[in-house]
């Protein structure tokens, strides 16, 4: 420890490697909370910015939710808020999906330092792959799934001799819900790569265990 600083100073500094440099830079516990701060707000604001430019769309939206999963149902609304909360629901489910890829990078950007410059690399490598997984399992859902998924209810419903009355609110948020489960079930190739190549995983285990991936996907 260097002459004339206390241990309590020492704590008070954190030593990082430079994400773009590897050198060494020191910030102090205060400047660390600083940077925090400044990327939480980045991150929120592209979320409420994204969410606002998306707000006034929601009627389209809903128009093509409604023809694109739901032909020839009416949905109903119990509450004369209902509709004005489920658009909010939507413009920020809206947001925070489109304004993701910034959110992750200011993750990203505040880890990067402690970071070793190999776990960096591995991060931006498999980043791009997943955003595209993502989309396709939420178009994979879109297109395939939820048209099938909703007919086979329908037909279960008029099968039982009822007849359905279908609120907005909850039958909106069972196909987000749905699209969601398949953005992230199209990471398991994502998350199975990053296994294999720390060694987690091999393809001999993988050929082993074929029967029960399959139960699990």
């Amino acid at each position: 420890m260097p002459l004339g600083v206390t241990p309590s100073q020492t704590a008070k500094r954190a030593v990082f490697p430079l994400a773009p440099h590897g050198e060494d830079v020191e910030m102090s516990f205060t400047e660390h909370l600083r940077e925090l701060r400044n990327r939480l707000f980045i991150s929120i604001a592209a979320v409420l910015v994204v969410s606002l430019a998306a707000f006034p769309a929601m009627p389209v939206i809903l128009k093509f939710v409604e023809r694109r999963f739901l032909p020839g149902i009416a949905l109903h609304v119990f509450s004369p808020a209902e509709v004005i909360r489920v658009e909010l629901k939507l413009s920020i489910l809206v947001g925070l999906v489109v304004a993701f890829p910034i959110v992750l990078y200011e993750v990203y950007a505040f880890v990067a330092p402690a970071l070793d410059k190999r776990i960096r690399r591995r991060i931006v490598w498999y980043a791009l792959p997943s955003f595209a997984m993502s989309a396709l399992g939420i178009g994979f859902c879109g297109w395939v799934v939820l048209p099938y998924v909703i007919r086979a209810l329908l037909k279960f419903t008029a099968s039982a001799g009822l007849v359905g009355t279908y609120q907005l609110d909850p039958t909106v948020g069972f196909i987000a819900i749905l699209l969601g489960i398949f953005a992230v079930i199209f990471q398991l190739p994502i998350v199975l790569s990053i296994l294999a190549s720390v060694g987690l995983v091999n393809a001999a285990m993988l050929a082993s265990k074929w029967r029960q991936a399959t139960v699990v996907f």
